[in-house]
């Protein structure tokens, strides 16, 4: 009986090699190669054609392999199957903690994730960098109008004016302050705003001495499923750092976000 060599001893003992081979053949097509000869596969996989055969045959007949003409292979509709299945098993709020956090740690300042229900923003998610006093506590489960709101207006930017209306029936809508947008005349601009920049703004539109700026979150079909904010009081954060530096890392961050829950890059 031939004896382990130092390779074998290095996999742990329920490792299959095959399996691993078998994945590793997948992780060879990407932007650059769609398609790959017998050949190129078993030379990436460092194998002989024959074994490299043997994995292409199997992978062809589960369907994470498709046969192109010219005896080439691109991956198969199986495998964007089991992202979505990934996607699908892993929550919203548990990818996007990471991503608030460190927007939260970039700026200084609070940051939120919250959907849509009905004519309200519903916190999902909130990171609070400093404590500040405020008489809006908010927390998760908090629902706010979704005219008063840079989170509102981010979730909305895509609708008609008469889905708005169905939403939030007819106008005026409710002035929290005197600078609340209370129709979807006066709200379309804002709405506007996030087509052409990448995010929305409430100044003060919530609750005086309050701004926020917020960005649209897209899924794997490209809806727009959720929208991230950041918030900070008028008195310590101004208008122009908030749509500048602050507004940079918020884009961003929505855009890492949407890509990490599928949607293919998307940019302001």
């Amino acid at each position: 009986m031939p004896r382990p060599t130092a390779e074998d001893r290095d996999v742990p003992r329920f490792f299959i090699q095959a399996v691993a081979r078998g994945l590793a053949m997948l992780e060879v097509f990407d932007a650059e190669h769609p398609d790959l000869s017998l050949t190129e596969l078993s030379r990436a996989l460092g194998t002989n054609k024959p074994t490299a055969r043997r994995f292409v045959q199997t992978l062809l007949q589960l369907g994470y392999l498709e046969a192109l003409p010219g005896k080439r292979y691109r991956l198969g509709t199986r495998t964007l199957e089991l992202g979505r299945r990934y996607l699908a098993s892993v929550s919203l709020t548990d990818r996007a903690r990471p991503f608030l956090e460190a927007l939260a740690a970039a700026t200084g300042e609070t940051t939120n994730l919250a959907v849509r229900e009905g004519r309200d923003v519903v916190y999902v998610v909130r990171v609070e960098a400093a404590p500040r006093i405020l008489s809006v506590n908010l927390r998760v489960g908090s629902r706010l109008p979704l005219h008063a709101t840079s989170l509102g207006k981010a979730l909305v930017s895509e609708m008609a004016d008469e889905k708005l209306l169905d939403i939030m029936g007819q106008p005026p809508w409710p002035a929290l302050t005197p600078y609340t947008v209370r129709s979807p005349q006066a709200l379309r601009p804002h709405l506007q705003h996030v087509t052409d920049h990448g995010y929305a703004v409430s100044d003060q539109e919530l609750e005086l001495g309050l701004r926020s700026i917020a960005a649209p979150v897209y899924d794997a079909e490209r809806r727009l499923v959720a929208a991230i904010n950041v918030s900070t009081p008028v008195a310590q954060v101004s208008r122009e750092q908030l749509t500048g530096p602050f507004a940079v890392a918020l884009v961003r961050t929505a855009q890492q976000l949407s890509v990490a829950l599928g949607c293919p890059e998307v940019t302001a």
